[in-house]
């Protein structure tokens, strides 16, 4: 795989692309309806051009941000019948999502590694919600936060730790939660779904007279699964056929709450989750119950924002977080079944400083530092019946860091921003990554953007639990990209992105113990919005993308070359009742890990339609919506994460979802 064909196809793909979109919004803006002339261009670009804060820790338009970003609302939740984060993040361009029957992991530009997660940072309201234990963040049910709370979701491609430091490899998301002057009362919601699923949730939030904002959320759910899951691989009479019966199961209690008042805001969340595991995972026995995960999270986070006049914006937080894992292991051996536990502990505590500068009007000056205290990072392997303990580590871990940005306006429709960050991680050797990206707007609608960054993972506590594994090196990433994006005329927007990354030891599991190796991805993101006055509103992308083991030469697993997604909302009665439309479309992924020569079984591309129906106001303050997922009933799964005896994990035909709120 050579970069400079690949380059040389964007080119043109990107000229034909520009060509297009300005004759096209050229065209849009001669049939401008006369009651819009009135308005001016930025007027119009602010209906267009959502807001977008983690990319640059501070708020700004989509276009002027150094990076390519995506924005899903909570509209987006409501038309397409998203039921976790993962289904969300499914349908946005770039990436794609894979389900091993316990966890959802997020692969980004063609990189899925099936590591829980680790290479993406994960915010809620700019709280880090990655663990101390796998650095993982989980998406699906186990997402700390019901879903129902969130506002926005910012997706933030490209390296992040300029701003972010460890785990901001491939992207930044962070979830923006709804205020309680959103709430504004009590909400009810109730949910009954397929595979005898119920869901509950209530929510007050109020703003009060003396400016206190207050909100309160606590859910409740709980899913059978499906009955049947069979796996060929254990088709045998010992093993039931390789059929697990009863073993889906699902079940979570979560709860929300914020407070504010004036330049200070309380927040803090828990979530408890546990899960049935169908696949036998870890060579466990087939059809045991007791090979079940248990993840508990929760935090606390006092934030400070206060805007000194002619001095600067300060930003200042400190938080506690926690972190339990629990898991049963049930193997069988020839004089019967052995059965184990592990119990995983995290905590932390840190504090982060922030202050924000502008100078003329025209110039931004961002510095800030950041403390963490891992103080607890244990595991314990033990029999439960006797509590004697197999294996226990307990570890600790302190870092820190600092950086500069600046966001500068060399020109009027020229932009600089440019930063480093230095960090200090545990024992690992510092490093320092910069972010430089070029902003210019040549047209009104038109926006260019160069950039290069650089970001790092080092080992996890999970890397690092056995000592065999001291060898292995902190993962780099550089990475090049190409964007462009275009408003044409006042309902659409358009972007096209090239991109380029460059990944040095890369940490994966390979014969039992963890290595690194070379990779690189490279690739093309299309995507189109378009929002209409009548309420229809509909959003399409395609992305290309190679990934190689830069050792082997080899495509990396779980990399679709070719991703496609299309959503659709019409409004079937104005401002009231509303039809989504999903389709989505993942090419096929290899299955063969990491030093294997023997080919394994190929997932093949698949297309997938789910549709919601969705009424609002048609009964005052009551809301409902029934969705259809895998409308088709497509047979289809996903490359088994690495812990797997299936080279293959199927997912779910067709399902159900009926959901009613009410607000009061």
């Amino acid at each position: 795989m050579q970069l400079a064909p690949l380059v040389l196809r964007s080119c043109g793909v990107l000229a034909l692309w520009l060509a297009s979109s300005a004759g096209a919004a050229e065209l849009k803006t001669s049939q401008r309806p006369s009651d819009l002339m009135e308005m001016s261009l930025e007027e119009l670009m602010e209906i267009q051009v959502p807001t977008v804060f983690g990319a640059s820790k501070f708020e700004q338009k989509t276009t002027e941000a150094p990076s390519s970003v995506s924005v899903l609302t909570s509209d987006d939740f409501k038309r397409y019948g998203y039921r976790t984060l993962a289904e969300a993040l499914q349908s946005v361009q770039g990436v794609h999502v894979s389900y091993d029957r316990n966890y959802s992991f997020l692969g980004m530009r063609g990189i899925n590694l099936g590591d829980f997660n680790s290479r993406i940072l994960l915010l809620i309201d700019g709280h880090r919600v990655n663990n101390n234990l796998t650095d993982g963040a989980l998406i699906e049910t186990a997402f700390i936060l019901d879903v129902d709370l969130i506002d926005r979701v910012e997706i933030i491609r490209g390296p992040g730790s300029v701003l972010y430091g460890n785990n901001a490899f491939f992207g930044v998301i962070n979830v923006v939660t709804r205020r309680a002057s959103q709430a504004n009362g009590a909400e009810l919601s109730g949910e009954y779904a397929s595979y005898d699923t119920y869901k509950g949730r209530v929510t007050y939030g109020k703003l009060f007279t003396n400016g206190v904002q207050l909100l309160l959320s606590g859910s409740l759910y709980d899913s059978a699964g499906a009955e049947r899951l069979f796996y060929k691989e254990f088709n045998t009479t010992n093993q039931n056929h390789g059929v697990a019966e009863g073993l889906d199961d699902d079940s979570f209690r979560s709860f929300f709450g914020s407070v504010s008042y004036q330049d200070f805001t309380l927040q803090g969340a828990f979530s408890h989750r546990e899960k049935g595991n169908p696949t036998a995972q870890f060579g466990s026995a087939f059809n045991d119950p007791r090979l079940r995960t248990v993840d508990e999270r929760s935090y606390v986070d006092l934030k400070y924002a206060h805007q000194f006049p002619d001095v600067a914006e300060v930003t200042a937080r400190v938080y506690y977080d926690r972190n339990d894992f629990e898991i049963g292991y049930p193997f069988a051996t020839t004089i019967g079944t052995f059965y184990s536990k592990e119990q995983d502990a995290g905590e932390w505590w840190g504090a982060e400083l922030q202050l924000n500068k502008r100078f003329f009007d025209r110039h931004m000056i961002t510095v800030g530092g950041e403390y963490r205290d891992d103080f607890r990072q244990h595991r314990r392997t033990f029999d439960p019946e006797t509590g004697s303990t197999y294996a226990q580590i307990d570890r600790q871990r302190q870092s820190y860091g600092v950086f500069v940005q600046g966001d500068f306006e060399v020109l009027t429709n020229l932009h600089l921003n440019a930063g480093v960050r230095y960090d200090q991680y545990g024992d690992f050797t510092p490093t320092a990554n910069p972010r430089i990206a070029l902003n210019y707007q040549p047209f009104s609608q038109s926006t260019f953007k160069a950039i290069y960054g650089t970001a790092f993972r080092d080992p996890n506590f999970l890397e690092l639990s056995d000592t065999r594994f001291r060898d292995i090196r902190s993962e780099k990433i550089t990475s090049y990209e190409l964007v462009y994006e275009q408003g044409i005329g006042r309902h659409l927007r358009s972007s096209l992105s090239a991109f380029y990354n460059r990944m040095d030891d890369l940490i994966a599991l390979e014969s039992g113990r963890f290595r690194n190796f070379d990779a690189e991805a490279k690739g093309v993101e299309l995507a189109m919005e378009a929002i209409w006055a009548s309420g229809i509103r509909a959003r399409a992308s395609y992305t290309f993308q190679e990934t190689a083991n830069l050792s082997t030469h080899q495509f990396l697993p779980d990399s679709p070359t070719h991703l496609g997604k299309v959503n659709l909302s019409v409004p079937l009665l104005r401002e009231k009742i509303f039809a989504g439309l999903e389709f989505q479309y993942t090419g096929a992924r290899q299955t063969t890990r990491l030093g294997e020569t023997a080919p394994r079984e190929v997932a093949a591309g698949f297309g997938i339609v789910n549709f919601t129906l969705l009424s609002q106001k048609l009964i005052k303050n009551v809301e409902f919506s029934a969705s259809v997922y895998n409308l088709l009933d497509r047979k289809y799964g996903d490359p088994a994460t690495r812990f797997h005896q299936q080279d293959i994990i199927e997912r779910d035909g067709r399902s159900f979802r009926l959901k009613l709120s009410y607000r009061f």
